[in-house]
């Protein structure tokens, strides 16, 4: 009994792990064989008289998307058929709507538009007649009938988008976006880094009691400059690649001092640390598709500053004031490119 449970083993072993393998040999040789003379059956020609409506008719088709997309045109005229109780269509034009939603195919409609025509008369002759024999010798140049006349794509859905863009070490920004629908209005908040403020001119008034004095200076120890901003924008499509965006807003930009400034003849030590503006944002941007919901951007936009106020430092509550500040622009035009990510 040992021996045998070694043995059962090894062929259990070899069967589970088996190779099924089929070969399959064709001889093939030349066999002659003679034919009797076969005789075919020859049936008189049938012609049919058609009774062509004057007035074009159409029909519109809502396709099932869980049939074979080929079988879609065959469907619409059927229904052509069915609905104007007719036997033929003459000149049929097919004209096909898609309408994807979020990258989603959820609905086609075929639209055929043609003359129904309905047979009067259907005899059987002994031979043509001449007009026939004339039609079926004249040379007529092979035209398609059975064509879709247009393809209309239509994007529905909401959209939300993100973009990363750049110059260098000089601007990093970053936005989201989100619209209702992506053929609408789409609201966007954006921020951005500046590494190297420019220098800013900048007027202002002293007041020391009743005094007034105007000062002007340009500020060029600046550190760093944020700009955040929130507006809306609007899309062009111009092709399946190619759109172009344009947009508006309100912006808010901050800047540091790398050392304190001062403004005019401050006594006790009394400083300033920054700037802080309030204005409004607007651009254009220039997308390209480069796969599905994935695009290059190149965008220019503009900040136009119109309330401007500086952080202070102050040792003295009760010292003279800075007012009717004015800030040259900062950065008025500022190019970059980026990546945008559709979802």
């Amino acid at each position: 009994m040992r021996k045998i449970i070694p043995i059962l083993l090894v062929v259990l072993l070899f069967t589970s792990c088996s190779i099924h393998r089929q070969i399959t040999k064709d001889t093939k040789s030349h066999d002659p064989e003679i034919n009797a003379a076969s005789f075919g059956m020859v049936i008189k020609p049938i012609v049919a008289d058609l009774k062509v409506e004057a007035t074009k008719q159409s029909v519109t088709y809502i396709a099932d998307l869980k049939l074979p997309l080929n079988e879609l045109k065959n469907n619409a005229m059927e229904l052509f058929l069915t609905t104007h109780k007719c036997d033929y269509v003459v000149d049929p034009i097919f004209s096909r709507v898609t309408t994807v939603e979020n990258s989603r195919l959820s609905d086609i409609k075929i639209t055929i538009t043609g003359f129904p025509a309905t047979y009067s008369k259907v005899y059987q002759v002994d031979s043509l007649p001449k007009s026939v024999v004339q039609y079926s010798s004249i040379s007529l140049p092979v035209k398609r009938v059975d064509y879709t006349n247009s393809i209309n794509v239509e994007t529905k859905g909401k959209s939300f988008g993100m973009e990363f863009f750049t110059k260098g070490s000089s601007l990093i920004g970053a936005q989201v976006d989100y619209a209702k629908n992506v053929n609408g209005l789409h609201y966007y908040l954006s921020i951005e880094n500046y590494g190297n403020p420019n220098n800013v001119s900048c007027d202002w008034d002293y007041i020391n009691g009743s005094i007034i004095t105007p000062y002007s200076d340009v500020i060029s120890n600046l550190n760093q400059q944020v700009n955040l901003s929130i507006g809306i924008f609007k899309e062009k499509i111009f092709s399946n690649k190619f759109k172009l965006r344009g947009f508006g807003g309100l912006n808010y930009s901050s800047i540091k001092f790398t050392t304190p400034y001062f403004f005019g003849p401050l006594p006790d030590n009394s400083t300033f640390t920054g700037s802080k503006s309030f204005g409004v944002r607007f651009g254009a941007a220039l997308d390209y598709r480069l796969f599905n919901g994935i695009s290059i951007i190149g965008r220019l936009h503009a900040n136009v500053n119109m309330l401007n106020f500086i952080s202070k430092n102050l040792k003295n509550t009760e010292r003279p004031k800075i007012e009717n500040i004015q800030f040259s622009e900062k950065r008025l035009l500022n190019p970059c490119i980026g990546i945008r990510f559709n979802f």
